[in-house]
């Protein structure tokens, strides 16, 4: 059966396979993206499991998952599985660059076996759209053909769902960037694929248009000998100098290595990443259990915390210092004391464990109150190669929103 637009049909089946195709007309040099929404009967997600996308392609139990390629998409729906909290379930494309939907030769969604519709997509200036919904109604599920546009994109899609995108607070005066972050990443051609994730966990996260200085510091100390020796550390480096391009106009970013000792060590930029960690090794003799020169075998957080602390203290910008470990934290004291002080200025610490152990006190950060704000967030990655590089952005960017917008109402940063 053909629909048009704000059609509907009673849906028989509980397996359902339904596929988005959407050929480009030549030079259409941006990306569609499908999305799938579960809607409770306010018209709104739940949370962020409920927001099905490139960075998250299935529910948890099986009941929606997404496949994509570059010019179709499909979705595998069980209805049975769907919650009885779950009242509607929207299909929607997204057109994630500078083009429109204008751009697309054909726009054309298939539930198979039960039905079709096609979008005209000429003149169109929107870049997201509201495809299809099946809803429950009286006690069925029905198809419904859409085809409502919204301009801007999958932020304000994702908003108009109530995706928890950020919290509510007003946005810094900043203008967007007018070259893409694939363009800057073009001084290192083997990081150009990071450009999608990064943006889809910006636009999650509403960090888009933020401003900050970002700085690196690494765990040199001899138990960290496996992680530098796999690449890992290096790895680590290049996704965190790709987010810095976006963050800092300047591309370039702060970086520290610690052991018993610290060093800081010339910014890090697109121009010298490639084997930076290597020749940091490089550099000078080794004693004995050293990683890089001079830092010698044990791991002592605070003075290297410090030492950040005493360079950010008068930033006119948010900092987000990105920190690795492998644990064997035991300096709580000071620890606790350095981000008390750093608490009070703008400075917010990701702490990620890196294939180790004994985290301690970064993994209880979140009991930690005895500060001004909550300027921290750790996570634990076992093993590097298994980690996505959307799940590496998505949980990057965790809670950094959160803080600088309490940050602003503080008047920490402005």
């Amino acid at each position: 059966m053909i629909l048009q637009s704000g059609q509907n049909l009673v849906v028989e089946k509980t397996q359902l396979t339904l596929t988005l195709q959407y050929p480009a007309k030549p030079g259409f040099n941006s990306e569609a993206d499908t999305s799938v929404f579960l809607l409770n009967e306010s018209g709104k997600v739940r949370g962020d499991a409920d927001f099905i996308f490139f960075n998250q392609p299935a529910t948890a139990n099986g009941s929606v998952a997404l496949n994509t390629s570059a010019h179709s998409s499909s979705i595998t729906l069980d209805l049975n599985k769907i919650d009885a909290a779950i009242s509607k379930i929207a299909i929607t494309l997204v057109i994630d660059g500078a083009g429109s939907l204008a751009g697309l030769k054909q726009l054309k969604f298939t539930a198979q076996d039960i039905a079709e519709f096609t979008v005209e997509t000429d003149g169109r200036s929107e870049k997201a759209l509201i495809l299809a919904e099946i809803y429950r109604h009286a006690g069925k599920w029905k198809l419904r053909a859409q085809g409502q546009g919204f301009n801007g994109g999958l932020e304000p899609l994702a908003v108009n769902y109530g995706v928890d995108v950020a919290p509510a607070v007003a946005a810094p005066p900043v203008v967007a960037p007018t070259v893409s972050l694939e363009k800057k990443l073009e001084k290192a051609p083997h990081l150009v694929s990071l450009a999608k994730p990064i943006r889809v966990s910006l636009e999650k996260h509403r960090l888009s248009e933020v401003k900050a200085k970002v700085a690196f510091v690494l765990d040199a100390s001899g138990s960290m000998t496996g992680q530098f020796r796999k690449g890992n550390v290096q790895k680590v480096l290049e996704r965190i100098a790709a987010l810095a391009v976006q963050f800092d106009d300047d591309g370039s970013m702060d970086i520290w290595g610690f052991g018993a000792e610290f060093k800081k060590y010339p910014d890090v930029t697109l121009d010298n990443l490639n084997g930076y960690v290597q020749r940091l090794q490089d550099s000078g003799r080794k004693g004995k259990w050293e990683i890089l020169p001079g830092l010698g075998g044990i791991n002592n957080e605070p003075p290297v915390m410090q030492d950040i602390i005493n360079t950010f203290r008068n930033s006119q910008e948010p900092v987000f210092v990105v920190f690795i470990t492998d644990g064997g934290i035991s300096k709580t004291g000071q620890i606790k004391e350095a981000i008390r002080e750093s608490a009070r200025l703008p400075i917010f610490w990701k702490y990620v464990g890196l294939g180790g152990s004994n985290y301690g006190i970064l993994e209880k950060l979140d009991a930690f109150t005895d500060r001004l704000v909550d300027n921290t967030h750790f996570f634990p990655i076992d093993n590097y190669d298994s980690v996505s590089d959307e799940h590496l952005y998505d949980m990057l960017l965790t809670e950094f929103r959160d803080w600088l917008d309490i940050a602003r109402q503080q008047r920490i940063v402005r």
